[in-house]
Parts: structure tokens; sequence; C-alpha cells
């Protein structure tokens, strides 16, 4: 009877209804949880990241793979990086303002 259990999808189904998450909080945990899985030298993009939150994170709704390579690139976690570097800075790279990231920046 126990041994049936699926102890964390109940614990999921439980969480699920935990509330909105505000942005910032989001964003602080996609980039959380991007850092570990580099320093474990796991998978750690978009589809594997989106994974890991839906396992062990109680985010929801869960962001979209777009939504998640968005905020890598906005903190220069892209290609294998861990943040930005000194002399990274550029006009295409984003600033933060109040708060809030804004600039142009591309995801090639």
């Amino acid at each position: 009877m126990w041994k049936d259990l699926d102890l964390e999808q109940m614990a999921r189904e439980e969480n699920a209804y935990a509330g909105l998450r505000p942005p910032e909080e989001v964003e602080e945990t996609v980039v959380m949880v991007r850092l570990e899985l580099y320093n474990r030298g796991l998978p750690c993009g978009p589809k594997a990241l989106r994974k890991r939150l839906d396992e062990h994170f109680v985010l929801r709704p869960l962001p979209s793979e777009r939504t998640i390579a968005r905020i890598l690139a906005r903190n220069g976690l892209t290609h294998g990086r861990t943040g930005w570097y000194e002399g990274d800075e550029s006009e295409d790279m984003p600033v933060k303002k109040g708060g809030k990231i804004s600039g142009n920046f591309n995801l090639h």
C-alpha cells in the first residue's frame, strides 16, 4: 500500500496552488537553479532548467523555455557563462534601472 504512493508527485500537487510568484522571484529562482546545475556539470539549458523547476521547486505556473532563455540572456548566463564579466560592457548589455533590467540585447 505505502510503497505505491508517489510522494514527490503528492508534494508537487500539494504545492501546486501556492500562488503566483513575482517576476523578480521567478528570475532569481531560474538564475539560482541555472548556477546550481552548471556547478554540478549538468545540462543547464532552458529545457533542463524547466524540468528541474518542475521536479524540485514550487513555481507555478512554470515559465516557458523561451522565458527561461530570456532570463538567462539578461543575466549573462548563456554559452557556458556564469554572468557578466569585467570588460563585457557594451551598448547591447542590459542595464539595471530601479530594480528592473532594461536595454537592447541579442540572443545570438
